[in-house]
């Protein structure tokens, strides 16, 4: 449903999270799926940029600006749909939000060129 490419970029937690301890893995592009916005216990809720669910690994690459303003076009597009549809949240269509995204000029996983340095 959207895509991101920046490095996991963890700080060692039981160091303070200091520049010194920064650990960058590269990766490759990858899309993070709209059910990844539906909170398990909450209804009428999507969550986007850093309220996401996923590992602490995950987090250090997706909290990025970009990939968090891509997550908030997605749930607001898709809080609008279920608005106008009637629908709760879990029932619009992920692969009709990603469609329709890219029509208006997202970039997913497959669009991205993996440089390596």
């Amino acid at each position: 449903m959207t895509s991101c490419a920046f490095v996991i970029d963890v700080h060692d937690l039981e160091k303070g999270g200091t520049a010194d301890d920064l650990v960058n893995v590269r990766i490759r592009p990858y899309e993070i799926p709209y059910r990844a916005l539906i909170p398990e216990s909450l209804r009428r809720l999507l969550v986007a940029g850093h309220c996401i669910s996923g590992s602490h690994e995950a987090h250090a690459s997706y909290r990025v600006t970009g990939t968090t303003m891509a997550l908030g076009q997605a749930a607001g597009m898709a809080a609008a749909w279920a608005v106008r549809d009637g629908l709760d949240l879990d029932a619009v269509d992920g692969r009709k939000l990603r469609r329709a995204l890219q029509e208006r000029g997202a970039k997913f996983a497959a669009d991205v060129r993996v440089v390596h340095q």
